[in-house]
């Protein structure tokens, strides 16, 4: 394929991301030629996230831990080797596909990533053991940062997610400007983090040709819930709560649950215990490594704990709420039916624990009440909107969604006046972007490579990519008649605000 990259140009390729009915194992080639001074063309690539396919067990190859885009014509020493890989955010699927191509041996170019990133990062070549000879080199990035890698310049801009120092990238070269969103959405009420740069954002409006957005959340209606709702949600429950213990689970990967979860019981002044499963502990060391000081921020107001031995929990006086991701009831709490409530901030995570509340007859509320609870990191279809609102000249390349939900949002986006590339990209595929048109150049069929462990070192195996959905998050959530029908409701819903307008 690469031998369609001849010509003056900024070239793009998913290589995961844009997968058939599939949303992880992000991955993304930008390739740059320009013409030198001595009349002969440079090359510079770079690489946008390296995640690991979360269903790769759907693949088909026995005994396989995770599969990861394949990139192995971009290492190495050829004239389209990648000189650098950005790195958005911290989530597995953005990022885990580093650890398992240094398993297998490869080398890998110099990582642009912000703090929390590669303190996740470290935190995982521990676990896999990968030594200090082996890692690549880190540069640590922040908002506002640019970074000239060959022809390319890239400015570092932040974008509002459920994790510390996640970031969008404009990506400029002579031949055009991309702005890569990574996961984002535009609520600008984050806590202890940037939000999305909606004013660098329009400064730049004029000048981003292309925008590779996250999709993903674009199957619901409506903005994206706002962190300061879900902390108002939170609060009024706590407050109005007669039970004196609250069990509040929050998922491992996503710092944002657990500060906006104490918030709300510092506003209310509940005592705070930190309880969970060893990710859970790892993953609030690492927040706390980060500057986030919980008992500092409690002062004199409230107490903070980080265990749950009875002597501790006794000098609570039976008024506290539960920060975790617990399965079980420890009896240290001594919960029952008079003394206790559960909030449930996840729609299927934490239904071990609905098990559990059961049988301990503890009431609880969950996201079937107050949909508000769990959050979200990504953007509605409002949201997308606002965005155009912001970037009105850009066309729209969608990323983090299954391709049959884009092919189905066409005519939603045709009457927001939204321009999406046509066709929907697939992984694998090659396309030309310039300040003059896009096109796509060729579409070979995509690919994984599925790792297995063999004595301690990864073993890559290729498969082509083929639909999964039967046995996947699809079947459980989006069909492609569920998704058409939904649109064609979202687009209805539109001509009427029109027509009741006009009237």
């Amino acid at each position: 394929m690469n031998e369609a990259i001849n010509q003056v140009g900024l070239y793009w390729q998913p290589l995961g991301g844009n997968n058939i009915d599939q949303i992880s194992g992000h991955c993304y080639r930008y390739t740059d030629l320009q013409l030198k001074t001595n009349k002969k063309l440079s090359r510079t690539t770079i690489l946008v996230d390296l995640g690991k396919f979360d269903n790769h067990q759907a693949l088909g190859v026995r005994n396989s831990a995770a599969a990861v885009p394949d990139i192995r014509t971009l290492l190495g020493s050829g004239e389209d080797t990648a000189k650098a890989l950005f790195l958005t955010h911290s989530h597995p699927d953005h990022l885990n596909g580093i650890i398992h191509y240094l398993k297998a041996g490869y080398r890998l170019p110099t990582l642009y990533a912000g703090k929390y990133t590669f303190m996740i990062l470290a935190d995982l070549y521990k676990i896999y053991q990968i030594p200090r000879t082996k890692r690549p080199p880190e540069i640590e990035i922040a908002p506002g940062d640019n970074i000239k890698i060959g022809s390319l310049q890239i400015e570092v801009i932040s974008s509002s997610h459920t994790c510390f120092d996640s970031f969008g990238f404009i990506i400029k070269s002579a031949s055009g400007s991309v702005y890569h969103s990574g996961d984002m959405k535009m609520d600008q009420s984050t806590y202890f983090r940037k939000p999305t740069d909606i004013k660098r954002l329009q400064a730049l409006s004029d000048t981003i040709d292309y925008a590779v957005v996250d999709f993903y959340g674009v199957y619901d209606d409506g903005f994206a819930t706002r962190e300061a709702d879900t902390f108002k949600r939170l609060t009024k429950l706590l407050q109005n709560n007669s039970q004196r213990k609250i069990f509040l689970p929050v998922y491992p990967t996503h710092p944002e649950m657990y500060i906006t979860a104490f918030l709300a019981a510092l506003k209310v002044k509940k005592n705070v215990v930190f309880f969970g499963n060893p990710d859970f502990y790892s993953y609030l060391h690492l927040i706390q490594q980060y500057g986030i000081d919980f008992s500092k921020l409690a002062g004199e107001r409230i107490k903070v704990i980080y265990s749950h031995e009875p002597e501790e929990i006794a000098t609570l006086n039976n008024n506290y709420v539960v920060i975790g991701t617990y399965n079980h009831l420890s009896a240290a709490f001594e919960a029952n039916e008079h003394n206790s409530f559960g909030i449930i901030t996840a729609a299927t995570f934490f239904n071990p624990l609905k098990g559990q509340l059961n049988a301990h007859n503890i009431s609880f509320v969950s996201v079937d009440d107050y949909p508000e609870l769990q959050g979200c990191g990504h953007g509605f279809w409002r949201d997308i909107e606002q965005l155009h609102r912001i970037l009105p000249k850009t066309i729209f390349i969608p990323t983090h969604t299954p391709k049959f939900v884009i092919d189905n949002v066409q005519k939603l986006a045709a009457f927001c006046g939204i321009e999406l590339i046509a066709p929907t990209p697939a992984n694998n595929e090659l396309w030309r972007l310039t300040n003059n048109g896009y096109r796509r150049l060729a579409a070979m069929p995509a690919k994984w490579l599925a790792v297995i462990y063999d004595d301690g070192k990864a073993y890559l195996t290729e498969v082509f990519q083929k639909a999964t959905s039967g046995s996947g998050l699809l079947k459980r959530t989006i069909s492609n008649r569920r998704c058409l029908r939904r649109f064609k409701m979202f687009l209805q819903q539109r001509k009427n605000h029109i027509n009741n307008g006009e009237k």
